[in-house]
């Protein structure tokens, strides 16, 4: 394990150790399995999770967060026509079937008096069973028992529909935990090492589970004999794998001077004193055969100063030298940032996002550590188990300034 692993497992360790001291740890009971078995729905972990990334693009601004619509959703406007409903089982959603659902996103709502526009266009039929299904996850049990009744009697749906693989058990886990976190995005539940916990991803976090569904624990799992955080190398893992979905055309890359021995994935903005510093030991970095690969992750947004000159350093023919320029160790002037490739600045911060990027410079090591704010270059490669060498052999490949 790297100087950048142990130092992040010795810190959730103490951490941990003045909880603990202070306080008993924080345990969440849940209903048990048997009690929400009987409750299982048609949807899946992933089925919601990717409804609510569909929803906050397409429907969040009508009707709005966590599907709650407005106050006054029950008056009518100066046209005599209600404003968009809430979808989260307080008003009339539940009264339809599943097709009905279905049709009316796709189709609009003109045909039943309403102005919904239609959504077939746009959405394959995955996305729209996935909007269903992220809005379905905020309905109370009763409620949604109510609405399967109907359905199951119809023929419309089936009371457990279980992601193939995916155990009873799990399913029952499952429904115990949207039941409690409800519009909460919650993943399928994995065994882990310690026998009748599963860990199971809750939002942007992970926590582990109970096998009876009852109790929650909340926090980091160590392996005390491995001193390895086991929680950290899952996070690692999704981190490499959302990176590796990244094309090389979306980042400005640093190539390593001859043969490549590591490399770093950074989230950076060009407008931050600490990323700028950074930035002046690419050279060390490269020299030493590391690879540094710059994404883009504007701290005040993407309508921000710094989006504005990252969107001209991926409009640049020389990504490289605009990098330079916009980091201040090069003299010139940015160019146009109105390109097609400038969408990457967006997308970056995105990605940021998803991952739990909180502030820059944010690095990813190539095991997929996320090590945040600034290190020198003497430890970064010491946590890739490298050593500067400053009599290295240049091989004059753009980047190597």
């Amino acid at each position: 394990m790297g100087e950048v692993g142990k130092l992040d497992t010795e810190r959730v360790l103490t951490r941990w150790k003045g909880l603990i001291t202070a306080s008993a740890l924080f345990i969440a009971p849940l209903h048990s399995v048997a009690e929400e078995a009987s409750g299982l729905r048609w949807y899946t972990a992933e089925q919601v999770e990717r409804g609510a990334e569909v929803y906050a693009q397409h429907c969040v601004g009508c009707h709005g967060a966590r599907a709650a619509a407005t106050a006054e959703w029950r008056k009518p406007d100066a046209d005599g026509r209600y404003p968009p409903p809430p979808l989260n089982g307080i008003a009339h959603a539940w009264h339809h079937p599943l097709p009905v659902l279905r049709r009316t996103i796709q189709q609009g709502g003109a045909r039943l008096g309403g102005r919904m526009p239609a959504f077939g266009d746009q959405l394959g039929t995955d996305e729209v069973d996935a909007v269903i299904a992220w809005f379905q996850s905020l309905w109370p049990s009763e409620i949604y028992a109510v609405w399967e009744q109907r359905n199951h009697e119809a023929g419309r749906v089936r009371s457990i529909h279980p992601h193939p693989g995916e155990k009873e058990t799990d399913s029952a886990l499952l429904a115990a935990l949207r039941r409690q976190l409800p519009g909460a995005t919650i993943g399928r539940p994995t065994p882990t090492p310690v026998p009748g916990i599963h860990q199971v991803r809750v939002g942007r976090d992970y926590a582990y589970l109970s096998k009876d569904g009852r109790y929650l624990f909340m926090g980091d799992l160590i392996d005390l004999v491995s001193q390895q955080n086991l929680t950290a190398r899952v996070k690692a893992r999704e981190r490499l794998n959302k990176l590796a979905e990244v094309s090389d055309t979306d980042l400005v890359i640093f190539p390593a001077d001859g043969e490549e021995r590591g490399k770093i994935t950074v989230f950076t903005d060009v407008t931050c004193p600490h990323c700028r510093r950074l930035h002046g030991e690419v050279p060390t970095l490269q020299s030493a055969g590391v690879t540094v690969r710059y994404l883009a992750f504007p701290r005040s947004g993407p309508q921000g100063p710094g989006a504005r000159q990252m969107r001209a350093v991926w409009c640049a023919e020389d990504r490289l030298a605009a990098m330079d320029i916009a980091k201040g160790v090069r003299a010139g002037k940015l160019g146009n940032s109105d390109c097609t490739t400038a969408e990457a600045v967006e997308q970056g911060y995105r990605l940021g996002q998803a991952i739990g990027i909180q502030g820059t410079p944010a690095i990813v090591l190539a095991d997929g550590t996320l090590v945040p704010g600034y290190r020198p270059a003497s430890r970064l490669l010491a946590a890739l188990g490298l050593t500067a060498d400053r009599n290295r052999q240049t091989t004059g490949k753009q980047g190597s300034r």
